[in-house]
C-alpha cells in the first residue's frame, strides 16, 4: 500500500522534500486498514501518524494538504482519475485519502486488506 502511494506521488512530481511525502503513505495505509469503517481523518488518522513521526496532528494535516494541493497543480488529470469524477477544485485531505485507498485497491487486486498492518 505504501509503495503504491509513493508511485502515485511520483506520477504527480512530488519528491521527498515535502513532509507529506512520508506522512501520506502512513495515512493511506491506516485508512486502508479500516476501510469500510467510518473514520474522521483529524480524529483517527492524524494523531496516530503524528505519534509515528513525533509531530502534532496539525503538522500532519498541513503537510498532507500541501502534497494534495501540489498533486492537483502538477497532474490534475491523474488526480481526476484517482478521484473517479471530474472535480473542479482540489479535493480535501480526507476525500483524497479515501479515493486513493480505493484507487490503489482497485489497481492492485492482489492486496489483501487483512494483510495491511
Amino acid at each position: 500500500m505504501e509503495a503504491a502511494t509513493l508511485l502515485v506521488l511520483m506520477k504527480c512530481n512530488i519528491t521527498s522534500k515535502y513532509k507529506g511525502y512520508t506522512y501520506l503513505p502512513a495515512a493511506v495505509k491506516m485508512a486502508g486498514r479500516y476501510s469500510g469503517e467510518s473514520l474522521c481523518t483529524m480524529k483517527n488518522i492524524y494523531p496516530v501518524v503524528g505519534q509515528i513521526f513525533y509531530v502534532s496532528p496539525r503538522e500532519v494535516e498541513r503537510a498532507i494538504r500541501t502534497v494534495v494541493e501540489r498533486c492537483w497543480q502538477n497532474n490534475r488529470e491523474y488526480m481526476i482519475e484517482i478521484l473517479g469524477f471530474r472535480a473542479k477544485k482540489c479535493p480535501g485531505n480526507g476525500q483524497f485519502i479515501d479515493a486513493l485507498v480505493y484507487y490503489i485497491l482497485n489497481r492492485n487486486p492482489q492486496l489483501d486488506l487483512r494483510e495491511i498492518v
